[in-house]
C-alpha cells in the first residue's frame, strides 16, 4: 500500500521555502548542506497528516470487525455448554478470547491516539512553516532600499 508521502513529487506543488535568500547574497541563514535554505513542502506534510487520519479510521473499522468476530467465536464456544451463559466464558478458550479482545482493544486505542497525535503535529508544523514564510515575506517586502 502506498501513501501520499511515498508518491513522486508532482509539479506545481505548494512549497514553503524558509530563508530563501540566495546563498551568495547573504542573509537568510542558508545553513543547508549545499548552502541553500530549508525547503519544506507543506502540501506533503498535509498529505501525510491526512493519510494518518485515514489510517486511523481504517484501524477503527478493523477493530470493530475483530470485536464482532471474537464475540461470535465466544458465543459459538459457549452455545452448547450446559449451565453456562454465552458471555460467562464457560470454556477456557472463550475466556481467553475475551481477554485477548480486551488487550487488542487497548492496543487499538493506543495506536489511534498516536496516529491522531502525529497527524495533529504535522498540521501544526505546516501552519508554523506557512506563517513563518508569510512573516518573512512581509519583512522582506517592508525593507526599503535607496535603489527603488
Amino acid at each position: 500500500m502506498s501513501t501520499p508521502f511515498d508518491a513522486p513529487q508532482r509539479g506545481g506543488s505548494t512549497q514553503t521555502r524558509l530563508n530563501s535568500a540566495a546563498a551568495e547574497g547573504g542573509g537568510g541563514g542558508g545553513g543547508g548542506a549545499a548552502g541553500g535554505g530549508t525547503n519544506v513542502e507543506t502540501q506533503r506534510l498535509d498529505e501525510a497528516a491526512n493519510a494518518l487520519v485515514e489510517l486511523r479510521g481504517d484501524t477503527e473499522n478493523v477493530d470493530n470487525t475483530a470485536d464482532d468476530d471474537t464475540l461470535n467465536a465466544v458465543r459459538g464456544l459457549n452455545k452448547h455448554t450446559a449451565g453456562g451463559m454465552a458471555e460467562a466464558g464457560s470454556w477456557a478458550t472463550a475466556g481467553s478470547l475475551m481477554t485477548m479482545d480486551v488487550r487488542w482493544g487497548s492496543q487499538v486505542i493506543n495506536l489511534k491516539t498516536m496516529l491522531q497525535d502525529i497527524s495533529d503535529k504535522l498540521h501544526t508544523t505546516t501552519g508554523h512553516y506557512t506563517r513563518t514564510e508569510q512573516e518573512e515575506r512581509a519583512r522582506q517586502n517592508s525593507i526599503g532600499t535607496p535603489f527603488g
